[in-house]
């Protein structure tokens, strides 16, 4: 490498890290997740620390069992694994926090702006790649959950990783590569298995594509898939044990168009004004024409057409999927605005290296001093207030929308690793991972309400205002604490949702004595 690309290389990994410490330093980090599963993937990490390091390796369903009994806010069978492992190590060096959980995160994000930045420089030089690998990390979209404790972006580094490697060893076809590219796709659908769309476009890649040019041998062939297949079958294992919700989330959600209308179809282009913001759209629209003067010249980039091919299966996989949320498509938007940048700087590199510094003063300043990140407030609260009123040995009810959000504080703020927690929506009514997959009240009388206090050793209460009141076994045990003969209440929270404002408030009831 020659002294210039050193210093560009450099002075580009500076940029990166500047970003994304200031996305960290701007991220509430302080147990009030906004978003409802972020709490859940942070307890994930908390789970794994506590595994290694209480000493029940050998003893791994005893010790789940006995852990989401005490602490049931984990998924760790719904979800993949690797983000949770990874995470696992700065836990047990920092500290168990939502800082250190967030800050995981945050590498992930440094991680995806370094690889994006390597490919981009294969076709642009440093300044105008750093400023593309920069406008692509500011995307509203990939911003807004590059500041969540969420696995959607640390999935997207390791594919932009997949595809930086693909690169590698079709320039090189060493070996070393190809079972980089492997490991890193792998490693990706143990993060989040959605990213299964990957491994259709990177097989053809490296073995039929590039089989037929350079004759890579039939061993080393195989070696290369069974190593992507020991990463990416227990994860789809995972996907078959839940069978069920998957099939009802592909094929038939709720208020999802039907498969195969135009309407399915656009969904996800409807969403990118939003996901995008209108400057990087247009400046993605010029490139996407790019794209289609360049393959009519039969003059498309290589680093074009994988990009291409990775957002191409991506939309098509999102789109066939019934369950559709903006979120969901994230994996796209990274490669459909580095085949924008590539194109445009193919075709136009006059204009792009203009445009693509603009563009990524313009989505800083926007994700960084206008766009706020939203948090959920109270549960920290809530939880210091019930560790201070909850006997040792007892056991706390919770009945909240975002209940993972005071369990998690639970276990991470002071020293009462005696208390156990139960949930109201999984005790008197069930709710099947959401409440969008329905709840089933599990018809509890009075007295029954009574009995299940009593052999749970409840001493603490904390019940969030209209949550689930539709319910008769939730109204019930409401009413039986309105009646003030078994708990009483002493402290009221106030909720805050900064994105929604919807929540209300906190009630901690303890044990009339």
């Amino acid at each position: 490498m020659q002294l210039n690309d050193k210093l560009s290389c450099i002075t580009a990994i500076g940029i990166l890290a500047i970003l994304v410490i200031t996305f960290f330093m701007t991220t509430p980090t302080n147990g009030d997740f906004w978003w409802y599963d972020s709490s859940r993937h942070a307890m994930n990490g908390v789970f794994i620390h506590d595994f290694f390091l209480e000493g029940r390796l050998f003893h791994p369903i005893s010790f789940a069992s006995e852990y989401y009994h005490q602490y049931p806010a984990i998924n760790v069978g719904f979800y993949p694994l690797f983000f949770y492992f990874s995470s696992a190590p700065f836990l047990a060096f920092f500290g168990v926090s939502h800082a250190v959980s967030q800050a995981v995160v945050a590498l992930y994000v440094f991680v995806a702006g370094i690889f994006a930045y390597l490919i981009l420089r294969r076709t642009m030089d440093g300044f105008v790649a750093v400023s593309a690998a920069v406008s692509m990390l500011c995307l509203p979209e990939m911003a807004f959950w590059s500041r969540q404790v969420q696995i959607d972006v640390p999935a997207i580094a390791l594919l932009l990783a997949t595809a930086w490697y693909l690169l590698r060893y079709r320039d090189s076809m060493a070996n070393r590569h190809l079972f980089a590219a492997t490991v890193c796709l792998g490693l990706a659908v143990m993060t989040r298995v959605q990213v299964v769309f990957a491994v259709p476009p990177v097989l053809y890649f490296i073995f039929l594509r590039r089989r037929r040019t350079y004759n890579t041998s039939a061993r080393t062939c195989l070696v290369a898939l069974l190593t992507l297949a020991f990463f990416t079958l227990p994860s789809m294992a995972m996907v078959l044990y839940f069978g069920r919700i998957h099939k009802l989330q592909a094929t038939n959600m709720p208020g999802m168009p039907k498969l195969m209308t135009i309407e399915n179809w656009i969904w996800y282009a409807r969403q990118l004004p939003d996901q995008l913001g209108w400057a990087a759209l247009i400046f993605i629209i010029f490139g996407l024409l790019s794209a289609i003067v360049l393959a009519i010249r039969r003059s498309l980039p290589t680093t074009g057409v994988i990009t291409f091919n990775f957002c191409i299966f991506s939309w098509f996989f999102f789109s066939l999927i019934s369950n559709k949320e903006p979120r969901f498509n994230l994996p796209s938007l990274p490669f459909l605005f580095l085949l924008a940048a590539i194109c445009m700087v193919s075709l136009l590199p006059q204009v792009t290296r203009l445009a693509l510094p603009l563009l990524a003063a313009w989505l800083v300043w926007q994700s960084v001093a206008v766009v706020h990140v939203p948090v959920a407030t109270g549960f920290k609260e809530a939880a210091l207030a019930t560790q201070k009123l909850t006997p040792r040995d007892a056991n706390v009810l919770i009945s909240a929308h975002r209940d993972g959000n005071f369990i998690y504080n639970m276990r991470v703020l002071g020293d009462r690793r005696d208390i156990g927690i139960r949930r109201a929506d999984k005790h008197l009514a069930y709710v099947n991972i959401s409440q969008v997959f329905g709840v089933r009240d599990l018809n509890y009388d009075h007295q029954a309400i009574r009995n299940f206090l009593n052999t749970e050793h409840i001493a603490t209460i904390v019940v969030q205002e209209g949550y689930l009141s539709d319910q008769p076994s939730i109204q019930r045990l409401q009413d039986l604490l309105d009646e003030g003969n078994m708990y009483k209440p002493v402290q009221t929270i106030t909720l805050t949702d900064t994105m929604s404002g919807c929540e209300n408030r906190l009630t901690v009831y303890t044990a009339v004595r």
